[in-house]
């Protein structure tokens, strides 16, 4: 018995291979492993060594990467120090080698397992819903934690990424964290990752950051405040200034140097 496929079927059945296609992309893009390059900055070290939007990243120095927060674990682990080490990627268009003292200048994200725009609860993803310890933050220091916490996880080139205020009806202010493709485990380490500051004269680290050497820094006028502001080309610049408060072995230590040099 032989069957016989008319005109219309054969039609419904590229149509529907087609529409597959636009889908998952071929080859399927729930069969890859690795972290997508959404966003390169061109005057980057890291556009000059070959990134460029669009990669696929599937390892690091020889580590499979499997998700995004395995991408940011081992990231973290590679520029612990301000010293500059090697890197070699292994991408979708080959393998490329990073040679620098920071973590590269790209945006990063999970592959979409199809072309549907989703949102985090249909993508997956964590969510984590930040409150201060023993301190009853105001919404000026809520904003002033919000976009701190912006650019720590832009360090990282994380795209998929929402921080945002939210309040209860008692009043009290949270900040909210939600990212795509990562585990709890993986949101909770990135939060609780410590920041590293550090201020240098010349080639010498006079002080770093926590409460050894800084104290508090000047947020208000007039220990931080904008001056000297001009324009240009319809734009206008201006600086801004801040104060940082030392710690007595701090400011002894700093003296010393500025003295010496």
């Amino acid at each position: 018995m032989k069957l016989k496929l008319g005109f219309r079927l054969w039609m419904l059945i590229i149509l529907l291979v087609l529409s597959l296609i636009s889908i998952f992309g071929m080859p399927p893009a729930f069969l890859q492993k690795g972290v997508l390059v959404s966003d390169v900055d061109q005057n980057s070290t890291a556009f000059d060594v070959g990134f460029s939007k669009g990669q696929i990243i599937t390892g690091i120095d020889g580590r499979e990467i499997n998700s995004l927060g395995n991408y940011i674990e081992i990231i973290q682990l590679k520029y612990l120090t301000e010293e500059r080490v090697k890197t070699t990627f292994q991408t979708s268009e080959g393998e490329i080698i990073y040679f620098s003292d920071e973590i590269p200048k790209i945006g990063v994200k999970e592959i979409p397992k199809s072309n549907i725009k989703t949102g985090l609860d249909l993508s997956g993803g964590s969510r984590a819903l930040v409150q201060a310890k023993d301190v009853k933050l105001t919404s000026q220091e809520l904003g002033d934690l919000v976009s701190v916490t912006e650019q720590r996880l832009n360090v990282y080139g994380i795209s998929d990424v929402k921080v945002a205020p939210v309040s209860d009806l008692e009043g009290n202010n949270f900040m909210l964290v939600e990212i795509a493709g990562t585990t709890q485990g993986d949101l909770k380490d990135i939060l609780e990752s410590q920041g590293k500051f550090e201020a240098k004269i010349g080639e010498e680290i006079v002080f770093t950051g926590g409460e050894k050497d800084i104290a508090s820094v000047g947020r208000n006028p007039p220990e931080a405040t904008i001056e000297q502001c001009q324009e240009s080309s319809g734009s206008w610049f201006c600086n801004f200034r801040f104060s940082i408060f030392l710690s007595e072995d701090a400011a002894r230590r700093h003296a010393e140097i500025t003295d010496s040099l």
